[in-house]
């Protein structure tokens, strides 16, 4: 096992334990529902800050989502 993280555009890293990056990104997008999303954008990001959609925000963790270095 190996931990995976992304930074948002907010500063908030996010990171997850999981066998390979294939696992990981399967994790963290299991984890990014809307309703989760719609919680970090209101908790994190500025008010009135454009939204992103849940597409676009998984789209972002198969881009960002990267080994940690040891």
């Amino acid at each position: 096992m190996a931990d995976f993280s992304m930074t948002c555009t907010c500063g908030h890293t996010m990171t997850v334990d999981a066998p390979n990056r294939e696992e990981a990104v399967s994790m963290m997008k299991a984890g990014m529902t809307q309703e989760a999303l719609d919680q970090h954008m209101a908790e994190r990001h500025q008010p009135g800050e454009p939204k992103p959609s849940l597409e676009q925000a998984h789209a972002m963790i198969d881009q960002l989502l990267a080994p940690v270095a040891a």
